[in-house]
């Protein structure tokens, strides 16, 4: 069984890296003091493996609990010219969910992808999310997972970009973390507010 799942496993790496090219030099990726991110601001990788690619995110990881408003989200694309996009529109998505799934949709924004230039999905009014979430790129409009993100190069040992074909199963990208961040800020839980009342009380 072990062997099985190893085998499965080195399949999808493979799978992954056929839709995967990596640069010839890192680019620098600014960031800026509201974004919340995984990335480390060096992309050496893009990929337009799977239908949907996207990062789970978890507040705690940023040092707080309670939920997240997002007043946009913001992605990193490469037009490669060896390997040219059929579209560059895509839906930026979020959603709630744990590590293992998005679960409900929040917001649905059609955005056309431009080359390594930040590319926002702007919200009219806060996306609020609960403490675990997901910000998605949907390429349902594509023929070919397209347009490619960009990606860092240093895994930290604990899993935030996964990529899907079917939406039910997420694979973990392994290699890094997409250049996908969401802007805005925390919203403290009535725990926290508790908390802070006592102490000046």
């Amino acid at each position: 069984m072990k062997r099985v799942l190893f085998v499965l496993g080195a399949l999808a790496v493979a799978a992954f890296a056929a839709n995967s090219v990596q640069l010839d030099r890192p680019l620098y990726i600014p960031g800026t003091d509201a974004t919340l991110s995984y990335d480390d601001a060096s992309a050496n990788w893009l990929t337009w493996g799977g239908l949907y690619r996207g990062v789970w995110f978890n507040v705690a990881d940023f040092g707080t609990t309670g939920t997240w408003e997002a007043d946009n989200t913001e992605f990193w694309f490469y037009h490669h010219s060896s390997y040219p996009w059929d579209t560059a529109s895509f839906y930026a998505e979020v959603y709630n969910g744990d590590v293992s799934t998005p679960v409900t949709l929040l917001n649905q924004t059609s955005v056309t992808a431009t080359h390594y230039a930040a590319v926002y999905a702007n919200y009219s009014s806060p996306v609020i999310t609960e403490e675990q979430f997901w910000v998605l790129i949907n390429t349902e409009m594509s023929g070919g997972g397209w347009p490619s993100v960009l990606g860092d190069p240093t895994y930290s040992g604990v899993d935030h970009s996964f990529f899907s074909d079917d939406f039910i199963v997420w694979e973990p990208w392994g290699m890094g973390d997409y250049f996908i961040r969401t802007n805005g800020e925390f919203s403290l839980n009535s725990e926290t507010w508790g908390a802070i009342k006592a102490l000046y009380n």
